[in-house]
């Protein structure tokens, strides 16, 4: 039995280290590369050159990058949050149930590049939608729906059940108790997924290849038109050999993107957030008696 957890925890001690090495050593070689031609002028200026992307920055893929993570939310949050209150509240079906839980797996073991595949084709091809932010972000959202039911659906499961019994009890209709129940109970972890989300979807570029992403040009405030993405320009960075030093600085700036928001979202989910607001608060508070 001893022998037993010695091999236990000598595994998890190693999984551990292992992992948390390989991570370090990704961050420390993008930063060490990138981190050195990062200024303002590449944060706040577009692509320029004979050879697309040897000068300027990335200002358009940044924003743009912004507005498909915002549309990707919008989208797998409202599509997510709904089937996931659907399937643990209402559905009363097995067979219903079941149907909804292989398709939330099937769509989250798809490929990203066969989801954009499916977007080019049914929104493109077929309503002959452009090519744009809103079918770059529907396909994002696609891709980033099943996280988001599988982790709304957990969140409703985990609440104290004992509330629903009373609801039952009193009468109390489905749609009231969710709006007044268990949306209010679960709102955090509703903006934390969907934050988690956006951040798995910023960062993929598959699903842009043939439906909205472009390397140079582009407008950020429409929807119906191409738009720049950060891991699309690191993409077509990356095919140029001689812009591999704009690549890592590409690749820095989404990393210090992501890290951003995976902290706004542990910061929302603990409540950290509010506490945040409120030691704030109470020092101005202070400040002002003095």
């Amino acid at each position: 039995m001893k022998n037993n957890d010695l091999i236990i925890k000598t595994w998890i001690y190693i999984s551990t280290i292992t992992v948390i090495s390989v991570i370090f050593g990704i961050f420390y070689f993008i930063i060490s590369k990138g981190i050195g031609r990062v200024n303002l002028d590449f944060i706040f200026k577009n692509p320029e050159g004979m050879s697309l992307g040897s000068e300027g920055g990335v200002k358009n893929a940044i924003i743009g990058s912004i507005f498909l993570m915002f549309i990707a939310i919008l989208f797998s949050v409202l599509l997510g949050v709904v089937c996931a209150i659907y399937n643990t509240i209402y559905c009363k079906s097995k067979i219903i149930g079941t149907v909804i839980n292989l398709t939330v797996q099937c769509i989250a073991s798809i490929p990203s590049i066969i989801i954009g595949l499916f977007v080019y084709g049914f929104f493109i091809v077929t309503f002959n939608v452009p090519r744009s932010m809103l079918t770059a972000g529907i396909a994002l959202g696609i891709m980033v729906f099943p996280f988001v039911e599988v982790r709304i659906e957990k969140a409703v499961l985990n609440m104290d059940r004992q509330f629903i019994k009373d609801s039952y009890s009193l009468g109390i209709e489905k749609d009231y108790m969710c709006r007044k129940l268990i949306l209010p109970v679960i709102k955090k972890e509703i903006v934390s997924t969907g934050i988690l989300a956006g951040s798995h979807a910023i960062g993929a570029t598959a699903p842009l290849l043939l439906i909205g992403a472009i390397f140079i040009g582009g407008t950020s405030d429409k929807l119906l038109s191409p738009v720049m993405a950060l891991p699309f320009h690191l993409h077509m960075l990356l095919g140029q050999t001689a812009l591999h030093d704009k690549a890592y600085a590409t690749a820095f700036v989404l990393i210090c993107i992501l890290i951003i928001l995976h902290i706004l979202s542990e910061i929302i989910i603990s409540g950290l957030g509010g506490k945040i607001i409120e030691y704030i608060g109470n020092k101005r508070y202070w400040y002002i008696l003095r």
